[in-house]
């Protein structure tokens, strides 16, 4: 397997390799998706940097969405596209939808899955940690904190264990207490699902929880080494993307694209009939 130069500086920032047909592809539709955002920013009367700003959000999103597929169901690559084509939708479709939660979900799943071969650098793990409680106090969402904690937790505790971790998730449960008693929020005030898009959620996410369960085998290999990936680990981060979109179902806006996201495996899975005849490993 190829050693790309970014692992010397980052062991979670994983490079598009257009030798792949897939990476090929989603390096052609970034542009795309940038001019759809530009021409929907146009035809909603923004100006020059509206437009440009848009294009950006459009491009992030897409990469985003499918790069999140990707880690969170490795083994699947046209679900990954599926899920690409939800998180445009959400895109068209929403005003603000959360990027910036989408990315820092990323890299918290990718410190557990480890899917670049590579244990996480602390540097890794201490902008995660900065950006997670900047998402906690952008968003007003501060179980987003117990999300970011949970995959330290993980990755200190799962094959060949960084100790470290756990100072960091320390840090993130810090962060989340500070905002809770600064806000007067407790868990009985966040609320339940009460719209048509929280349920349909909720729905989703049931059923990606059923897919962690059944995970058995894993076949994708890392980056570096070329090893394959620990099972426990692929679920362990598939498990912080469904507590990712969970912690904010009670503002869907921030989670939207999340939640697309796994909508997006889901389809993938039905297509397959996953449940009813496993993929032969």
């Amino acid at each position: 397997m190829a050693t790309y130069r970014i692992y010397k500086y980052s062991s979670i920032g994983r490079p598009l390799d257009p030798a792949y047909v897939t990476n090929k592809a989603v390096l052609l539709l970034m542009p795309a998706a940038g001019l759809l955002g530009a021409i929907l920013a146009w035809y909603r009367g923004g100006d020059l940097l509206q437009a440009l700003q848009q294009a950006a959000l459009f491009a992030l999103i897409l990469f985003g969405s499918w790069a999140l597929a990707r880690e969170l169901n490795p083994d699947d690559n046209p679900a990954a596209f599926i899920s690409l084509a939800c998180g445009m939708l959400v895109a068209l479709t929403s005003s603000s939808p959360g990027v910036l939660i989408v990315f820092v979900t990323l890299g918290l799943v990718r410190i557990v899955n480890r899917s670049s071969g590579l244990v996480a650098r602390k540097t890794d793990s201490a902008i995660l940690m900065v950006l997670s409680i900047v998402i906690i106090y952008a968003t007003a969402s501060p179980l987003f904190g117990a999300v970011a904690a949970l995959a330290f937790i993980l990755d200190g505790s799962l094959k060949d264990p960084l100790r470290h971790q756990w100072l960091f998730a320390l840090l993130c449960l810090g962060g989340m207490i500070v905002f809770m008693v600064d806000h007067d929020v407790f868990i009985g005030h966040l609320g339940v699902p009460d719209t048509l898009f929280e349920w349909l959620a909720v729905l989703f996410l049931l059923i990606f929880a059923l897919d962690i369960v059944l995970t058995r085998r894993v076949r994708s290999r890392g980056d570096v080494g070329g090893g394959r990936l620990d099972v426990n680990r692929v679920r362990g981060g598939m498990l912080v993307g469904l507590c990712a979109a969970l912690q904010g179902i009670h503002a869907p806006a921030d989670i939207a694209v999340i939640v697309a996201v796994i909508a997006g495996i889901c389809i993938g899975m039905a297509f397959r009939k996953g449940f009813r005849v496993p993929v032969k490993r």
